[in-house]
């Protein structure tokens, strides 16, 4: 079997790594960062406390911030942030942040980098030739798994679509995980951006480009994931489970960014486009629905997954057997999370409406996503999908 496996991030994890933060700037040569972010990661403290008191004992001055991203990364946002990244002449990012936050900093690294206005023109894979500035993650969520991807999705209001970028360059140079920066995480997005990280160590295992180190992440992610979510949405004080999460969902994105996600989320990218809904939050409704339509391509993978889901007993059966007991419990951990935090439990619970099923199912079977699956994304499977996602 040949393969690549790539991921140069340096990953600094643990109770009070943000203290971290100045001495990695000073280590990447930054000296004038911008702290990207939104309102409510600003309103949560997490930069005016713990960010702030890193600087004061490093005795270096505090970064600018822009706090103006959008629960939805996308184009116009992304042009705001580069103009004022440009006017107060910062030479670094720090995101601190989810998904959007994460990607709309990728995005602006992007531009810096190949010194363009507009993202339109890099769409895709491996346009970008250039590296940009100085680049820091901190995630406020333990699930996109951005911060160790070379990934982005950025929302495009011209074309009412969501636009996917790709290259190793896009990857930041250092990832701060520290559980303190997931601590005021409301229920519903620990849970929602808890399966996200769940369908990307899934949909990990089971691509075509799977391969051994990628499979051994997913599947330790899985697991950990499994032994922590449900802990991480019933108790926010519970430190060690939402630094269990957000390590799992690190592992989660070092596991996709090399071997891809699949249909669940081109289902979740063109929903989420149509219904304007939050990425977490589609994935959830599209997860099992879309192990399902791999059950038989995919039953050897799955089978072996349920060995970190499941006890000793479990184990037993032909091959199907243990794939379709896998989906069992993935099915009931899925709902039973949903349930526990609110979350939607199905399409029209986020306000679905059947004419709108047809530009989902368009937009979904031209998304980049589906061509790494085992399974192909008909329109038909897609329509599959929808329906069990509307039960």
């Amino acid at each position: 079997m040949y393969y690549e496996f790539y991921c140069p991030v340096k990953i600094v994890s643990g109770d009070n790594a943000i203290f971290n933060l100045p001495n990695e700037l000073n280590r990447l040569k930054a000296k004038k960062p911008l702290i990207v972010t939104d309102e409510g990661v600003k309103k949560s403290g997490i930069i005016d406390s713990l960010i702030k008191m890193a600087f004061d004992e490093s005795k270096k001055p505090m970064p600018l911030i822009f706090n103006n991203i959008p629960v939805e990364s996308s184009t116009k946002a992304v042009e705001n942030l580069l103009s004022f990244f440009k006017q107060n002449d910062c030479d670094s990012i720090v995101a601190v942040g989810g998904g959007s936050v994460i990607d709309s900093s990728k995005a602006l690294n992007m531009l810096i980098a190949e010194n363009k206005d507009s993202l339109k023109e890099l769409a895709g894979v491996d346009i970008i030739k250039n590296r940009g500035v100085p680049f820091v993650v901190i995630p406020t969520t333990a699930g996109t798994g951005s911060e160790v991807t070379s990934v982005a999705v950025i929302f495009n209001e011209d074309s009412n679509s969501k636009m996917a970028f790709a290259s190793s360059l896009l990857m930041p140079d250092v990832a701060i995980i520290d559980p303190a920066s997931t601590q005021t995480l409301p229920k519903k997005l620990t849970a929602s951006s808890g399966i996200d990280a769940l369908s990307h160590a899934i949909e990990a295992y089971i691509s075509i480009q799977s391969n051994p180190i990628s499979r051994a992440l997913a599947f330790e992610s899985v697991k950990t994931i499994w032994e922590n979510l449900p802990a991480a949405v019933k108790d926010k004080e519970n430190r060690q489970a939402r630094e269990n999460m957000l390590n799992a969902s690190v592992i989660a994105g070092m596991a996709f960014s090399n071997s891809m996600v699949g249909i669940v989320h081109s289902l979740a990218h063109s929903a989420g486009s149509v219904l304007h809904i939050p990425h977490g939050v589609a994935v959830s409704l599209f997860l099992v629905a879309g192990v399902k339509e791999n059950a038989d391509a995919s039953a050897k993978e799955l089978s072996e997954l349920l060995n970190a889901v499941a006890y000793m007993n479990e184990y037993r059966g032909t091959t199907k057997q243990r794939a379709e007991r896998f989906i069992y419990f993935l099915e009931k951990f899925v709902n039973q999370i949903k349930e526990e935090a609110h979350l939607p439990l199905t399409l029209n619970d986020v306000g679905f409406e059947e004419e709108q099923e047809d530009k989902i199912i368009k937009l979904a079977v031209r998304d980049g996503s589906s061509i790494f699956s085992k399974v192909t994304l008909t329109k038909e499977r897609a329509k599959n999908m929808i329906n069990a996602a509307k039960i």
